[in-house]
């Protein structure tokens, strides 16, 4: 709290300022950690359910996703709130494994190189292309029938709010379904190669509003277009593929 009024405050070196501090509610926080647990915090209750204990909260039944690993040990977790279901996620050590850095030349037989774009999700230099699946704009449809429903309900009331939870399926369908198809295109691409040389793309920039074009004539200003419906369509479709997430997935496995 001292620290967002402070930002609010006291200017910064440029000499602007934070916006005003307000009240966060309870739908404003979507995880909090855990930075000390260990494997005795997962146990099995008396009806035999594996549970978490987590402190201030108690022993909380939970189905793993897989089992955890022979001499790992468990370190911190985070709890996580999507759509409607929450979620645990475990940082395991090992310190008995050892860690290894593999280095490979790139050559011409070894490395593929790959343009990212809208039209085609993956244009490779051996000209081979990856169709975008476009995961958001198949389910504007949908999802702007949603909204059209929720405006017309109560804030707050219980139709709403079950409208409300189709729209945070919705969302998070196309959030997985994404990630689902970048993990196995990556797989596909390194399949095809051992180096892959990927554009470096300022995506912050591209996605920006198109600049404002004035003028002034007779003393009137005057506004002149500036092509920010075509640049506003070319932004949601660029957010849409998700190409920052996607450099993070092929690093990710590169690594």
């Amino acid at each position: 709290m001292e620290t967002s009024f402070s930002n609010f405050t006291t200017p910064d070196k440029n000499g602007n300022r934070r916006g005003k501090p307000r009240f966060k509610g309870f739908h404003y926080y979507k995880s909090f950690t855990y930075p000390q647990l260990d494997n005795l915090n997962i146990i099995k209750d008396e009806q035999n359910r594996i549970c978490i204990d987590l402190a201030k909260i108690g022993q909380v039944p939970m189905v793993f996703h897989r089992s955890i690993p022979t001499g790992f040990k468990v370190k911190t977790g985070t709890v996580i709130r999507e759509a409607p279901r929450w979620y645990i996620s475990l940082t395991l050590e090992d310190k008995t494994v050892p860690v290894t850095v593999v280095e490979i030349q790139p050559t011409d037989e070894n490395t593929l190189g790959i343009d990212l774009g809208i039209t085609n999700y993956v244009d490779l230099s051996n000209g081979e292309r990856i169709e975008n699946p476009r995961f958001f704009r198949k389910s504007a449809e949908k999802l702007a029938r949603l909204q059209a429903k929720l405006a017309n309900r109560i804030k707050g009331s219980k139709p709403g709010q079950i409208i409300k939870s189709k729209i945070s399926k919705l969302h998070q369908f196309v959030a997985r379904a994404r990630l689902d198809f970048q993990f196995k295109t990556a797989h596909k691409l390194f399949d095809k190669c051992d180096v892959l040389i990927l554009e470096d793309l300022s995506l912050k920039n591209l996605t920006r509003l198109a600049q404002v074009k004035t003028d002034i004539e007779n003393g009137n200003l005057i506004y002149w277009p500036n092509g920010q419906a075509a640049k506003s369509g070319l932004n949601k479709s660029m957010l849409d593929a998700s190409h920052g997430q996607f450099a993070t997935v092929l690093m990710g496995l590169g690594n």
